[in-house]
């Protein structure tokens, strides 16, 4: 046809016929019938922005996550400081058990291992040899418990082969050879691995290697237990480091002398950690109010405004921080809530830390002053039980089966005191002898109770608590909200996954939709061209015999 021609398989539309742009028209209709695919693509973007902020939001819950399960105990949070004033004498390491207070170290003698060198013998070098015939070394380590290992040497044997085939022997009994240089010469060396006064080093009467007797050895340094005092208390060890000679201290003794250890709650430490715990938390709220929030005065809201899965996270954060600790009671317990140390909610309207937690630092060190280890409970307790009777005791419980909290118990006995009947947080708890477990598939299953209480045909009641502090709560709150299989991000990321796989689909049909109507329309206009410029051949045909008669009838 005149006034076409083909370009990658597709009809374009020259216009030469008609000296019309027919592609520039075809264009345009083309795009208006692209108006629906741009809305598509703008709608799958708005999916895809939200599933970025989701992705973003869940690296920020992991992050806080980490951040607290480093003070999710109480020797992580409980921070102590332990002022020495000779840390050349002793020093010593505080958990979250000690008590504030002066402790004096009298150090008489500090704990060594037994070392014996053969000054006797020397060597010009190291690969000499130390047999001139066969022999037979013979070392016994401990006295205790003493454990003997036999080395037999030949002829040609160096100074290092002998060393190697000490401390490979496979029956060592604890003990390492090396080589010694005093100037001149080099001196085998036989030192026990352990300290302690009976982890002696001793040549047994079965040496036959000369020059290596019992009587060619001198005790170089000689096994020793160290000795020293607290506050008055006499200590004799076989290890320089010693605990539960003071509850919750550990002392390190390194030389003779006298020092004083005074240990103290570090209170700045732990007000860092509790800033931190705040700082943390504002992070995860600041972005949940950025991404939730509404502009009264545009009338528009975030990214995610409305989205119930952010309202599940940020309510249920809101219910810790706010709530008193799991397993804590308001009566029982002198601190059992955030508010009761400073840490509040800002909700003055207008303030720009609305809705973010703050500290009174003035509060929470009075609280601290007061409260010590209350307070650290409240943060970093992990998993203690307590009862409220002396009826029962807390026997324990099982990690991630038993929920912290607080569980009413009761139960009954018969007329011979035996127990028929108990239930704890409500649930029927199964009986063994004087022993109460918590059923499976409820929250207190694992739990733990051991009953005193045995009076016949009695019914006995109380409470136990199973305390958990705030770290570990959001820590284990966090294990859920961020998790891959049933996480409120997860899922809402999945769903939209699959809102963006349908739009794909839909803008995969619209494509389809108007690359067809693309090609029809370039045929009808192809036609239209062919038509247009058939007309124009015929119209100038005419003309021209119209031209013809005019000048033959002149």
């Amino acid at each position: 046809m005149a006034g076409d021609y083909l370009t990658s398989g597709a009809v374009r539309i020259t216009g030469l016929g008609s000296d019309t742009d027919f592609d520039a028209i075809i264009d345009a209709m083309v795009k208006a019938q692209s108006v629906h695919k741009q809305r598509l693509i703008t709608w799958r973007t708005d999916w895809e922005d939200k599933q970025v902020a989701f992705q973003e939001l869940n690296t920020m819950l992991l992050d806080l996550k980490t951040h607290m399960q480093t003070m999710d105990t109480m020797d992580e949070f409980f921070v102590k400081t332990g002022d020495i004033s000779n840390p050349y004498v002793a020093s010593a390491t505080a958990d979250s058990s000690a008590a504030p207070g002066t402790h004096t170290v009298v150090v008489t003698q500090i704990a060594q291992a037994n070392v014996l060198t053969d000054l006797a013998t020397g060597f010009a070098a190291r690969t000499d040899s130390v047999a001139a015939a066969d022999g037979v070394l013979e070392l016994t380590y401990g006295t205790a418990d003493p454990q003997t290992m036999t080395i037999n040497v030949a002829a040609g044997t160096t100074l290092e082969a002998l060393v190697n085939q000490i401390n490979k022997d496979p029956d060592n009994p604890g003990v390492r050879a090396s080589i010694v240089y005093d100037g001149s010469s080099y001196h085998l060396q036989v030192r026990g691995l352990d300290m302690g006064a009976d982890k002696t080093v001793t040549i047994g009467a079965g040496t036959t290697l000369t020059g290596f007797e019992a009587a060619d050895w001198t005790s170089t340094q000689a096994a020793q237990n160290a000795k020293f005092t607290v506050d008055g208390l006499a200590i004799e060890s076989a290890s320089n480091t010693v605990a539960d000679v003071v509850e919750g201290l550990t002392f390190t003794v390194k030389d003779a002398g006298t020092t004083v250890i005074t240990v103290a709650n570090d209170e700045a430490a732990i007000l860092s950690n509790v800033q931190s715990f705040v700082d943390k938390i504002n992070e995860v709220r600041t972005a949940l109010l950025n991404l939730t929030k509404f502009n009264d005065q545009t009338v528009q809201g975030s990214l995610l405004t409305g989205n119930y899965g952010l309202q599940i996270i940020s309510s249920q954060l809101k219910e810790i921080t706010a709530g008193k600790g799991l397993g804590f009671d308001y009566d029982a317990d002198a601190i059992s809530t955030l508010s009761q140390i400073g840490i509040t909610t800002d909700a003055e309207e207008g303030s720009p830390t609305r809705g973010l937690l703050q500290i009174d630092q003035e509060d929470f060190l009075k609280a601290l002053k007061e409260h010590p280890e209350e307070l650290a409970a409240l943060f970093s307790t992990s998993y203690e039980g307590e009862t409220d009777s002396p009826d029962f005791s807390f026997g324990g419980y099982i990690k991630g089966m038993t929920e912290a909290g607080s569980y009413d118990v009761e139960y009954t006995t018969d007329g011979s005191g035996a127990i028929v009947s108990a239930t704890i947080g409500g649930y029927a708890a199964a009986v063994s002898g004087t022993t109460l477990t918590g059923p499976s598939n409820s929250p207190v299953a694992g739990l733990v109770l051991n009953v005193a209480n045995l009076t016949p045909s009695s019914t006995m009641t109380g409470t136990v608590h199973l305390k958990l502090g705030k770290a570990g709560e959001i820590g284990e709150k966090l294990t859920d909200l961020t998790s891959s299989v049933s996480g409120p991000l997860h899922i809402l990321q999945k769903n939209y996954q699959n809102i963006i796989n349908n739009i794909n689909k839909k803008i995969s049909l619209e494509e389809d939709r108007i690359s067809r109507t693309e090609t029809s329309l370039r045929l009808r206009f192809a036609r239209l061209e062919s038509t247009l410029s058939y007309y124009e051949n015929m119209k100038t045909s005419l003309e021209n015999q119209t031209k013809q008669l005019s000048s033959s009838t002149s």
